[in-house]
């Protein structure tokens, strides 16, 4: 017997110079570009299509993604709520036996460098330990990236293994 999927809410969480919100079916051609971006391919999986197309019916799922336990995939936008500066994702949500969740984040490249990953990858993981019933946010990231090394060490997460991926933890440490 399986466990009930854990349906996490969409949380109203906002940092210095952005909030955090759900995607919408205009996002669909800041998606696809981010998709064709050689720093962020290099650090996540992308789909095979990654046509604006494909960015909307993407964008069409998040919401049956959401309450079918599967993701949580929030857009970083500017105070307006219009530009997407970035992504914070969480999937792979387990009550039990170990409540975790993973973890991945991207910024657009022209936005890169002014703290907003940190600051919404702490945002989000700050979040789901305190206001939801998983204890942990889990990053596992390849070791030749930099850039997510240091955004996961800036946000608080502690390294658990040293390999190829490194793992990174946010937990309910005291």
């Amino acid at each position: 017997m399986s466990a009930a999927p854990v349906v996490l809410e969409v949380p109203d969480l906002r940092g210095d110079g952005f909030i955090l919100r759900p995607w919408r079916a205009d996002d669909a051609p800041s998606l696809s570009r981010a998709w064709h971006d050689p720093a962020i391919i290099a650090g996540s999986q992308p789909p095979p299509d990654r046509s604006e197309a494909a960015a909307a019916r993407w964008i069409e799922g998040w919401e049956e993604r959401r309450l079918r336990g599967l993701a949580l995939d929030l857009v970083v936008a500017d105070f307006a709520g219009d530009g997407v500066l970035g992504e914070v994702g969480l999937w792979s949500f387990s009550a039990t036996p170990d409540p975790v969740a993973s973890i991945g984040w991207w910024i657009h490249q022209e936005h890169r460098g002014r703290g907003l990953a940190t600051a919404a990858v702490r945002a989000v993981a700050t979040w789901v330990v305190a206001e939801t019933v998983l204890a942990r946010v889990q990053a596992e990231i390849q070791a030749d990236n930099a850039a997510s090394l240091a955004v996961a060490q800036r946000a608080g997460f502690h390294l658990v293994t040293d390999g190829n991926p490194q793992v990174w933890l946010w937990d309910r440490r005291p």
